[in-house]
């Protein structure tokens, strides 16, 4: 049986991040791709539990994108901690990201791996001056 793939409309609920969600994302040094990834499964979150229930092919129809894309970008976010695999089409979203919520799962919470600033190209460092300048006039 083959379906297609049509998004559901994400909750009408804001996203909220905290600020020192924001100044942690500001730090992990993850491609474009790896954020367009990540902003999706924010969007699709369940806000019981912040898991996603989505596929990679459906993933790649929501971005107008690759499989192969969708999983680099994935790999990213496993490997910077602040997202993972509970099973097939199944992620879980960091709980910094959640506001502390979780799916049931047995594994730990891994580390989210920021890249100190001064580790940052010229222009990652001059974003992140952009982001830190914005987040302080916001204070």
């Amino acid at each position: 049986m083959s379906t297609t793939y049509v998004p559901g409309p994400p909750s009408s609920e804001p996203i909220v991040l905290t600020r020192d969600a924001l100044r942690m994302l500001a730090l992990v040094d993850i491609s474009l791709t790896a954020r367009r990834v990540l902003d999706v499964l924010l969007a699709f979150q369940d806000p019981e539990s912040g898991a996603v229930g989505i596929s990679q092919a459906e993933m790649a129809a929501e971005l107008g994108a690759g499989k192969p894309a969708v999983n680099r970008g994935f790999k990213e976010l496993k490997e910077a901690g602040l997202a993972w695999l509970l099973r097939r089409g199944c992620y879980q979203l960091h709980p910094v990201l959640t506001g502390g919520r979780v799916a049931g799962t047995a594994m730990a919470v891994p580390e989210i791996n920021t890249t100190p600033a001064e580790d940052f190209t010229e222009q990652r460092r001059t974003r992140f001056a952009a982001q830190v300048a914005n987040l302080a006039q916001s204070a």
